[in-house]
């Protein structure tokens, strides 16, 4: 028989030798060729009659001895069935009642979860293996007692679980169609209407229908072919149910007639041959005679089955349960002493009347599953293999493109390896940039906890606007740079650092939380169109990043940073940067310090007042100390700008370019120490325009000459990074220079300020050495800036609450900060007049700073404004004054 349109209930009818005829069939199927049919047998007893109450124990039996059957060993791994969902209905129609107090006192859902635990943990033989005493004895003693107990009792326990919810069988129980599953909806209480007392009140055709169902669908989902149960497609032989002797009394055409109601009722094709052997006389007139004729036409032929299907499959939308019988009339069996025995004997030996299985298709067969699995295996393999060398060595390439970092870093796709071995980009986890800084390293983690903070203060109040802002400096982790030189870099963090945490503590629906992503673009800022392109992806993929502070060095780098943020649409605020020329690169950049411009006017008015000031003996002459590098836009733009301004006071002007070995120069110029050696006994001013450490060589030619009777030496800003370092600046004792700063002078934690409050917090350690390093106002003026951001969303958020925020919105409100809404920050006030087209403050502060020869400083005099303080009375006239 093949096809899947449906298998027939062989109905074999006034069989006299019916038992004998049974077992001659079971032994037709046990000796099939090459391997045994799955068949179970089943004698029928001759009863008188059983109740309908009694027909469904009858039938429960019948149907475990035929699951024994299917599902022994003697089939076969290929032929052995797994009666998963039969097993459990059965199981669950032989548990009894709990009995005694435990039913009155709550129902037996106790002792029945407590039977099914122990019947999963018995089918499970790793669960038996621990509870027996051999495991106990050998595991026992060695393990330690949680573990124990974890394997013993929790596991099993959590095992049992997860298998009432995900179990198939169970899942299956409460979707199949019998008994109303979903009174009450869970499988507990489904499975106590099937024990007990409680299944003698359910109706009995639905459970013999459930039983049947069960016992099918386990077959059913048994040679269900998918690839991955290449079991399924070796089955080449229906499972076959031998059962003898069936009558209408004892239970065996109850049986017939449930499984014909259960393919009517789930129109499922399910892969087993029923034999039926009856024991009754089929009268005229019943059935089967009216649906298939005249019982002579029953006999034994080889078109018998063809006839049948022909007619099942032609009356597809009309059958009965007659149509799914296909009736057959047996001859009597021979009897041993009939003359023809013998030569039937004979020619069945001859004919070789054994049962044929096909053989299993090509593509089933073990060894062809076997190689297809080794091939696959194999290839798998080389492909792993090539991946992996390939994966090592782009690994290793990734590693070195990305700042040594691996692809699942969080911060690798951020930061990049340049040419010349910096590592450059954006962090916003927390990467340190390879820095070899203690205290650096510790500022960016710092940062990063902040950042998650603030993530979390989002996720708790969405409504509060976020921000990011990107703060983009220069020499994180440079091979060859001493950590005191990058101390300003830290400083910086510590300040934008100190105002995001401020922010941070502060509540309400308008005051924004902010982020802060460090951002490293090389030495004097090389890589920093480089750095914009990351910026630019990541903007895309975070739409609060708002704006950029920092930026380091005015160069011709910086200048095509800017010009590049512009590009992506995003406003910088600069902050120690004052070249003439920067504001001239776009629209969408500000800068809090004042401009050379401006620095170049208070050092010339205080050239001339100090010429008035009493002990000081100096000519109304000015010798000025630049970088050569062209690319340092900084110091040749202040240079000129001195000497403008010298001018008009009267000085007479003279200009001194120097070169280091580092700079790529055309031309030669003086060194630094011969420059510091001939200013002794200059009799005017030395100004220098260049860069503090630049200002530190030239310091050493003067301590070689004249130690004891330095020249007049004003350094400009850039020189307050070396007095922000006690060490360096305690390198030449007996010298006494002035330098210009852009904040109010040394601080402490001790004083009243927000930035200084918020950093004792953040970096204790920072305290005794603040009063040095505060001079170079890099915090002070990075905490300024981000003041400014959020003073800008602040004051957008009050004219409109919920006002969406992109960097175009942000970069207008910064451009409003003047008058009421200044900023009096930490670094003087910045107003920035009510001009849009304004992009620096108006009268920002420059104080002047003296370190004596034992290496202390002082402010003696500023300029600008500074809260209600009155700046010095010979410092350039206020731009603010002038427009009244």
């Amino acid at each position: 028989m093949q096809g899947r349109e449906g298998l027939p209930i062989v109905y074999i009818v006034d069989a006299r030798e019916h038992t004998t005829l049974s077992k001659k069939l079971a032994n037709f199927l046990r000796g099939a060729d090459p391997r045994r049919v799955p068949y179970g047998l089943h004698h029928f007893r001759d009863e008188t009659s059983l109740s309908e109450r009694d027909s469904v124990e009858a039938i429960r039996a019948v149907l475990a001895k035929l699951a024994y059957g299917f599902g022994g060993n003697v089939n076969g791994r290929d032929g052995k069935v797994r009666f998963r969902r039969f097993s459990l209905v059965n199981w669950l129609l032989q548990q009894n009642d709990a009995g005694g107090d435990a039913h009155i006192e709550g129902g037996h859902t106790p002792t029945l979860l407590r039977r099914l635990r122990e019947r999963e943990v018995l089918r499970r033989g790793v669960f038996g293996f621990l509870r027996s005493p051999q495991a106990e004895l050998t595991v026992g003693g060695n393990a330690p007692w949680w573990l124990w107990l974890f394997c013993l009792y929790v596991f099993p326990l959590a095992w049992f679980g997860m298998r009432l919810g995900f179990g198939r069988e169970y899942r299956w129980l409460l979707r199949q169609p019998y008994l109303a599953p979903g009174d009450p909806g869970t499988f507990v209480g489904f499975a106590e209407r099937l024990t007990g007392p409680n299944k003698d009140v359910e109706d009995v055709e639905q459970l013999r229908k459930l039983m049947v169902n069960a016992f099918l669908e386990d077959l059913r989902v048994a040679y269900r072919r998918r690839f991955w149960r290449p079991r399924a497609a070796r089955r080449m032989s229906y499972c076959v149910a031998l059962l003898d002797g069936t009558t209408s009394k004892n239970g065996g055409d109850k049986l017939l007639e449930t499984i014909i109601d259960v393919r009517i009722d789930t129109g499922a094709f399910d892969p087993l041959l029923v034999i039926a052997c009856s024991a009754e006389v089929l009268e005229p007139g019943s059935d089967l005679h009216s649906y298939w004729g005249d019982d002579r036409l029953w006999g034994l032929n080889d078109r018998r089955y063809d006839g049948w299907r022909d007619t099942f499959l032609r009356h597809a939308r009309t059958r009965t349960h007659a149509s799914w019988y296909l009736p057959l009339r047996i001859p009597d069996i021979m009897a041993p002493n009939d003359p023809e025995y013998d030569f039937i004997r004979q020619k069945e030996a001859a004919q070789d009347a054994r049962l044929r299985i096909p053989k299993p298709p090509r593509r089933a067969r073990r060894l062809t599953r076997f190689v297809a699995i080794s091939l696959v295996v194999l290839a798998m393999v080389g492909v792993g293999a090539g991946f992996g060398v390939r994966w090592h060595y782009d690994g290793q390439d990734y590693q070195r493109a990305h700042c040594g970092l691996d692809a699942s870093a969080a911060d690798s796709g951020t930061v990049r390896t340049t040419p010349t071995g910096e590592c450059i980009g954006v962090a916003p986890y927390g990467f340190s940039f390879q820095t070899g800084d203690a205290k650096l390293r510790k500022t960016l983690q710092t940062i990063n906890e902040l950042n998650r903070r603030a993530d979390e203060l989002h996720r708790q109040d969405p409504g509060r606007p976020l921000i990011t802002l990107v703060h983009m400096s220069a020499l994180f982790g440079t091979a060859g740079r001493s950590p005191q030189t990058r101390a300003y870099v830290r400083e910086a963090l510590q300040g934008a650092a100190s105002a995001q945490s401020r922010q941070l503590h502060k509540p309400g629906p308008i005051e924004p939380i902010v982020r802060i992503y460090p951002a490293n673009a090389g030495p004097g800022m090389r890589y920093g169109p480089q750095v914009v392109e990351i910026l630019a992806q990541l903007k895309k993929e975070d739409p609060t990043i708002l704006g950029v502070t920092g930026l380091d060095q005015s160069r011709e780098a910086t200048s095509r940073t800017i010009r590049a943020l512009t590009k992506v649409g995003l406003p910088a605020v600069g902050t120690i940067l004052s070249a003439d020329t920067l504001i001239l690169q776009s629209p969408m950049y500000f800068q809090i310090s004042p401009q050379n411009r401006r620095e170049a006017e208070v050092a010339a008015a205080y050239a001339d007042h100090l010429r008035r000031e009493p002990g000081e003996e100096i000519e109304r002459k000015v010798r000025i100390v630049y970088s050569d590098d062209s690319t340092d836009i900084y110091s040749s733009n202040l240079k000129d700008d001195a000497v403008r301004s010298f001018k008009d006071k009267g000085f007479a002007t003279e200009v001194i370019p120097y070169s280091t070995p580092a700079m790529d120069v055309d031309r030669i110029s003086a060194g630094l120490g011969e420059i510091g050696r001939k200013a002794c006994h200059y009799p005017g001013l030395i100004f220098f325009a260049g860069r503090s450490e630049d200002f530190e060589s030239m310091l050493g030619g003067v301590n070689e000459v004249c130690n004891s009777d330095p020249p007049a030496i004003l350094g400009d800003d850039d020189v307050a990074r070396l007095a922000a370092d006690v060490e360096r600046r305690k390198n030449f004792p007996g010298i006494s220079y002035r330098f210009l700063d852009f904040t109010p002078g040394a601080a402490g934690c001790h004083v009243a300020s927000e930035l200084y409050a918020e950093l004792s917090q953040l970096f204790p350690d920072e305290c005794s050495q603040l009063e040095s390093s505060s001079l170079d106002g890099h915090a002070a003026i990075a905490f300024d800036a981000v003041k400014l951001y959020v003073n800008a969303v602040r004051q957008l958020q009050e004219e409109a609450l919920g006002m969406p925020l992109t960097p175009a919105t942000v970069w207008h409100a910064i451009s409003g900060v003047h008058g009421e809404k200044a900023l009096d920050g930490e670094s003087g006030m910045i107003d920035f007049g009510g001009d849009v087209g304004r992009q620096i403050p108006l009268d920002k502060l420059i104080s002047i700073q003296r370190v004596d020869g034992f290496g202390q400083t002082e402010q003696v005099e500023f300029c600008g404004r500074v809260g209600r303080l009155k700046q010095s009375t010979w410092c350039p006239a206020l731009e603010t004054d002038r427009v009244r």
